[in-house]
């Protein structure tokens, strides 16, 4: 999945978080690869940066960071030089401006610091720790890791800009050069126009235990205004975004987060980034190709609820819902232990997550019939946690139901072994690896049900401790498989 903090961070302000290096590749690719097309059109000419105006209405939050010191003619120029992109991205978008929008510029820092404005209005404090809980659980990121800090670190150092519903504005980095600026410019402005046709602010409310639906909706907004700024790029060579073979697409964003200060950010982190921007981009692409933007606008008004529906546009077509899962149980634990926080991660999570253990053409091919899902973090005193998944794969072939369970079980135990250790194997299809200080990681399939189990570990601030062995897990686990239903 996304991580849900960039998640949230992407539907509930729409940041736009291509780096530097992520937009010049994508720009430069898609520009020569127009050219290289088309030897009787010339390459696009990059617009003039469209510097943001700093005229705009009070924020809404009315702590937020305060207007900008532009006079007034400056103000007025710029902004006639927004309304200038925005007839040009409608126009390439195909969408009705309803009333102008607002802009702004500012310093990176301060840029931020509107984003954890935002956070802290929309959601609840202990969210974004939870979700940190669970991947220093998983193994994902050190425990003596600040989750918080450092995701905003990396949001810091990626960040262009984002379009904020709640008052209308988009705002920028004022450190992009011009052809960052440009492409900025004219994706947020796509956020804008979906605004005004579809109201994002309604869309994008949190809700608890909802987050595959909320990775979806991201998606379908990152890739439509994603889409339609590579059409701007491009715009000149008699080409458009659909040009752009899927590899040399998927490459470009991949190698621009490879570069720059963000790269040094665990890969989990990076990968749930990116994945509205790559994952949305070729789902529209595929809507595009189909019906063009019309196809595009009929997915707002009926839109993926599952990363599946993303992932795979005939299950969006045949708008094949996700197989209810209930939480997974913990008496096998003892007493004294509390549901933190549940959700479902979705095939996303299920091909993000198992990346971090596997080689991503194996991950992607194991997540591919998911068919439900839902995680709980469980909370014993103040410090002591444990995570348990349940992943419902889809039926398999004729006579073989739980087919698609059984690969998964296959790949993802050598592949823990190999980046963890060696496993104690049960029979019955279940295996736990004891890992010292973070505590075991057991893995059980049964039916067509996958199911993993990390912890109970004591988590300090610099420190973890196992609370538990094999022996403990192998009752979670036998207690998780008597509530799996038949194949």
């Amino acid at each position: 999945m996304m991580t849900r903090l960039a998640r949230r961070l992407d539907r509930g302000a729409l940041i736009s978080a291509f780096s530097a290096p992520v937009l010049s590749l994508l720009a430069m690719s898609l520009v020569t690869f127009g050219a290289a097309c088309s030897s009787s059109k010339p390459a696009p000419t990059p617009v003039a940066t469209v510097p943001l105006a700093a005229a705009d209405p009070p924020p809404a939050d009315p702590k937020a960071t305060p207007p900008d010191d532009v006079g007034p003619e400056e103000a007025a120029k710029q902004q006639r030089r927004i309304a200038r992109m925005l007839k040009k991205v409608s126009g390439v978008r195909g969408l009705e401006t309803k009333k102008e929008v607002p802009g702004r510029t500012l310093a990176r820092e301060r840029l931020l610091a509107r984003v954890k404005e935002h956070v802290a209005r929309e959601l609840p404090p202990a969210t974004i720790r939870d979700e940190g809980l669970v991947l220093q659980l998983l193994g994902f990121v050190p425990v003596a890791f600040d989750y918080e800090k450092e995701m905003f670190a990396l949001l810091e150092a990626q960040i262009a800009g984002y379009y904020e519903p709640a008052d209308r504005t988009m705002y920028m980095a004022a450190d992009l050069d011009e052809e960052n600026a440009q492409a900025t410019l004219a994706h947020e402005l796509v956020h804008a126009l979906q605004d005004q046709n579809w109201d994002l602010a309604a869309r994008s409310k949190y809700k608890p235990g909802h987050g595959d639906e909320a990775s979806a909706r991201s998606a379908l907004a990152e890739g439509d205004a994603t889409s339609a700024m590579l059409d701007v790029i491009i715009e000149g060579t008699g080409r458009t975004a659909l040009d752009m073979p899927e590899a040399l697409f998927s490459s470009s964003i991949a190698q621009g987060m490879e570069k720059g200060p963000g790269s040094s950010a665990p890969h989990v982190m990076r990968a749930g980034l990116i994945a509205p921007y790559l994952d949305g981009t070729l789902f529209v692409h595929a809507l595009r190709r189909k019906g063009g933007w019309e196809a595009v606008n009929r997915a707002w008004e009926k839109a993926p609820v599952t990363s599946e529906q993303i992932l795979h546009i005939d299950k969006y077509e045949a708008h094949e819902p996700a197989i209810e899962v209930s939480v997974p149980t913990r008496n096998a634990l003892g007493a004294g232990w509390n549901e933190k926080e549940t959700d479902v991660y979705g095939e996303l999570g299920v091909r993000i997550y198992f990346a971090e253990w596997m080689d991503e053409e194996t991950a992607h091919t194991v997540a591919a019939h998911w068919g439900g899902d839902r995680g709980v973090l469980l909370e014993k005193g103040k410090n002591e946690f444990a995570f348990a998944w349940r992943i419902r794969y889809d039926a398999g072939p004729r006579g073989k139901p739980a087919a698609y369970a059984e690969k998964a079980y296959a790949a993802l135990v050598p592949a823990i072994e190999a980046k963890v250790g060696p496993a104690k194997k049960q029979p019955a299809s279940s295996a736990c690896v004891a890992r010292q200080g973070l505590g075991p990681i057991a893995v059980l399939r049964k039916g067509r049900d996958l199911m993993i189990a990390v912890g109970p570990t004591e988590m300090g601030a610099a420190a973890s401790k196992e609370t538990s062995d094999c022996a403990l897990m192998q009752k979670w686990l036998a207690e998780l498989g008597a509530a799996t239903p038949a194949p």
